[in-house]
């Protein structure tokens, strides 16, 4: 685990490969998946490096594989997920993957344009014999003589208006029927005679393969220029026309050619159809393992452009962070490929210094990665800094589960989880489509730990389904007779007189029974939240102090450390140790008056009087106003002490480093000098950069110590508020559950006992468990996930975590097939140069 509590020890290395085996090298480096390179060469744009050609046919591969896999998607053919860990490729290979792969796109290509251009056809003999069939009655002669006078005179306006009939037939969009007709009645100026088929034709589109919906239409108009608006106008939306014989014999026989071309049509169709997803299923066999390998082999060709190449171009010179576990592995691996190749020049990698502040790389298996994601989200923890991924493994759950808990819906979310873990293995390297499932199954240790949990909180409240059980004897004992119990609704328990023992764990299950149960709750859980939340606070602090033992600054122990615990401990700490006293100093069994809960005072006030320097009052006359005779004076000197400490915080630190900063910046421009004479370039940028980040001024110290100070201070108190969260969100879960249980599962289904009602709570049974698990559980859950997550972010780790590191991205062929970067978008150098080299070939 000493990897999750800091950062992996990295090394600065440089490593030097021979020209001929680089390939090899860089293949088993990415095996190994445990060294990231630094670009060696960064003023060199991408296009002009060395291996730019053999990336960027890579990326035309990738592209084309891309291409058929779209394919291949619109005809549901399946991919076959590969088992074996294929190689990249060598030059050799690549040539004729190439060949291959240009084969099969062009003829998926010719395929897909001829089954374009058959389909293009197929449509407009459909529509054709479509619109035949629905207006052909036009011309026939017992309808041409009473239809067609009604049809002329509906057009004819004026009486001087002569000309020939003009028919136009065809489909258009359904989408664009109205408009259509709409726009046609205003350019002809209602002088039209129009019709719609309410029957419509159902087609596939040629270009996109998607469902189209036409509808077939009917102009008849008088004159040629009207005929050839309606035609423009036709055109513009997008609409199909077909003439239609007037000869009914005519008709029929066109009709009879329509079916017969139409039927033969279908028979090429699916014959071209056949063919094209027999070629596609072949590639789907062979896909994947074609993808794996060009992603290999443009990976490595990528980072073999981040060396620089010697003068002699016999090797290969490159500069790297390793982790120190893993150096010795990557060392022996070199040497065994460099024995191998027999080369007279050996690849080696060797330690160096650097000035630069090394990546943080944090060790993670299946159980801890999700955790580490929730924390990498917020920020990567600086080099060396305590993971707050580790601690998060206990805590999150824990808060999650107070918000959260109720022993059921725990279990829900326990079996769920156990389910994704048993199926990890077939699901763990072949991520889904759907996002949601993928967060989840990322997740399912967390949801595993917050199941479990909840499940114990569930028992700890007695919560189960919202109902209690009965686990042990009830701490309340029923000290009235059976006619009293019977003719009173509500009965008085008072805890001065005879009870049980308490019960010894977990809320005891009578208060489920009593009329101010939520006033019970709602005191012990809002002020269990304060004494969480402080806790955890404090243990924020005290991880702090870890850092700064640990990085050697010294100085911010008495200077901002213990100041700010002082600052906690003495005003919120005491507000918890308060709470405490109240509950154990107060209660109805003391025989004492003053120490009844009639005496008890309010926390909330003595804590208010406390900052305002106020004497409190007594709660009630023979009442005493404090708990123990000197607490004032133990409150002012815990105010006096705390407030002591925040000059302490504001002006301690720029003072101590005003003084440390003059003489380290005095000593920096000494070594400017002396390495300015030696010519060393890179150590006098080094002594530069020392001197730059010395040379800060007091103001500008004490303006960035006042926003901590103010920031500390402030955010005490409210992230002490905050923590009340935990408070609300239990509260809520627990009434809501409640509101569920009673106003559908008892009011529809349980108190119908008639015949009926006991087939009728199978399907209420069914709708309630339905709105538990899509309510209570996934949306409750969710809120209660991100409440506890900004617990953790905003109250817990600004005591202690800075997250100004930057993440350790090694080269690693498992990261690079990952679902996630599986359609990364290809370089886009390598299309400006495919453009360049077709401009010159022009």
């Amino acid at each position: 685990m000493g990897s999750m509590l800091r950062s992996d020890l990295m090394s600065f290395c440089e490593i030097y490969l021979q020209y001929g085996s680089a390939f090899e090298v860089m293949t088993q480096l990415g095996e190994m998946g445990c060294i990231q390179l630094l670009d060696m060469t960064p003023n060199i744009k991408p296009g002009a490096r060395n291996y730019t050609t053999e990336v960027c046919r890579c990326a035309e591969m990738e592209r084309i594989l891309l291409f058929l896999e779209d394919e291949m998607m619109k005809d549901n053919i399946p991919i076959v997920d590969t088992e074996a860990n294929p190689k990249p490729l060598h030059l050799k290979d690549m040539t004729e993957l190439e060949n291959i792969l240009s084969k099969w796109e062009n003829d998926i290509i010719g395929m897909s344009e001829t089954q374009s251009v058959l389909l293009q056809n197929y449509l407009e003999l459909t529509e054709m014999k479509y619109v035949i069939e629905q207006f052909g009655w036009i011309f026939d002669d017992e309808v041409n003589s009473n239809e067609k006078s009604s049809i002329r005179s509906s057009i004819k306006r004026d009486a001087g208006f002569t000309g020939y009939l003009q028919i136009i037939t065809g489909v258009v969009r359904r989408n664009k029927s109205f408009a259509f007709e709409q726009i046609l009645w205003r350019i002809t100026l209602g002088n039209i005679y129009y019709k719609h088929t309410t029957q419509d034709i159902l087609s596939q589109d040629p270009q996109t393969g998607k469902e189209i919906r036409n509808v077939g239409f009917l102009a008849i108009c008088q004159g040629k220029q009207l005929s050839e608006r309606i035609e423009k106008v036709c055109r513009g939306f997008g609409a199909n026309t077909y003439s239609c014989p007037e000869d009914s014999a005519e008709r029929m026989d066109m009709i009879d050619q329509l079916t017969s071309r139409i039927n033969d049509m279908k028979q090429v169709m699916n014959k071209t159809q056949f063919r094209r997803c027999k070629a596609l299923r072949t590639i789907g066999e062979k896909w994947d393992t074609w993808m794996v390998r060009i992603k290999k082999t443009k990976a490595v060709y990528h980072n073999m452009n981040l060396f620089s190449l010697d003068i002699t171009k016999e090797c290969l010179i490159g500069q790297c962070w390793i982790p120190d576990n893993d150096l010795p592995h990557v060392s022996k691996k070199l040497k065994k490929i460099s024995g191998k190749a027999r080369t007279n020049v050996p690849s080696f990698i060797s330690k160096s210094e650097t000035f630069i502040e090394p990546p943080t790389f944090h060790r993670t298996n299946k159980f801890t990665k999700g955790f580490q994601a929730l924390i990498n989200a917020y920020g990567i923890s600086k080099y060396r800094e305590l993971n707050p991924g580790l601690y998060t493994i206990i805590t999150f759950p824990f808060l999650f589960a107070i918000m959260f808990g109720d022993f059921c819906h725990g279990v829900i979310l326990f079996l769920f989880s156990t389910w994704m873990i048993k199926i990890e293995d077939k699901h763990v390297n072949r991520k889904s489509r759907n996002e949601i499932w993928n967060i989840f199954f990322g997740g399912r240790y967390v949801i595993l730990l917050m199941g479990q949990f909840s499940m114990f909180t569930g028992i700890i409240y007695n919560s189960y389904f919202c109902k209690s059980l009965y686990g042990m004897t009830s701490y309340w004992k029923n000290h009235y007779n059976q006619s009293t119990i019977e003719t009173n609704m509500f009965l008085t328990l008072d805890p001065a007189e005879d009870t049980n023992h308490p019960y010894v764990f977990g809320v005891d299950p009578t208060w489920a029974l009593a009329s101010n149960q939520i006033i019970f709750l709602n005191s012990i859980k809002m002020k269990m939240s304060i004494i969480v939340g402080v806790i955890q606070m404090i243990f924020g602090l005290l991880l702090s102090l870890v850092n700064n033992i640990y990085f050697k600054e010294y100085y911010l122990i008495p200077l901002q450390f213990l100041p700010r615990m002082i600052f906690l401990v003495f005003l919120f700490l005491w507000l918890s140790v308060l709470m405490v006293m109240k509950w154990f100093m107060y209660g109805p069994k003391q025989a004492d008056y003053k120490r009844s809960p009639h005496c008890a005072p309010l926390i909330l006030i003595f804590f208010i009087d406390m900052l305002l320097l106020s004497t409190t009052k007594p709660v009630d006359d023979g009442c005493d106003a404090y708990i123990f005779p000197s607490q004032p004076l133990v409150q002012n000197i815990l105010l006096f002490v705390s407030l002591l400490c925040v000059p302490i915080m504001l002006f301690g630190p720029p003072i101590y480093l005003s003084r440390v900063y003059k003489k380290k910046r005095e000593e920096a421009l000494v070594l400017v000098q002396e390495l300015r004479s030696r010519n060393d370039k890179i150590g006098e940028d080094y002594a530069n950069a020392r001197v730059k980040k010395y040379s800060a001024n007091f103001g500008g110290l004490l303006l960035n110590e006042a926003i901590h100070t103010i920031e500390f201070v402030l955010s005490t108190i409210s992230h002490t508020a905050s923590y009340l969260r935990l408070w609300a969100l239990s509260l809520a879960h627990e009434k809501l559950s409640d509101m569920l249980w009673h106003m559908v599962l008892v009011k529809l289904a349980l108190r119908d006992t008639s015949l009926f009602g006991s087939l009728r709570i199978v399907v209420i049974f069914a709708v309630w468990a339905a709105f538990s698990i899509s309510i209570l559980v996934v949306m409750e859950g969710l809120s209660a996930f991100l409440h506890t997550l900004r617990l953790h972010w905003v109250e817990f780790m600004s005591k202690f975590y800075l997250g100004g590191g930057w993440l350790f991205r090694p080269f690693n062929f498992e990261e690079l097939l990952s679902p996630e970067r599986r359609h990364d978008k290809p370089e886009g150098y390598c299309k400006k140069a495919q453009t360049n080299n077709m401009a010159e070939e022009a």
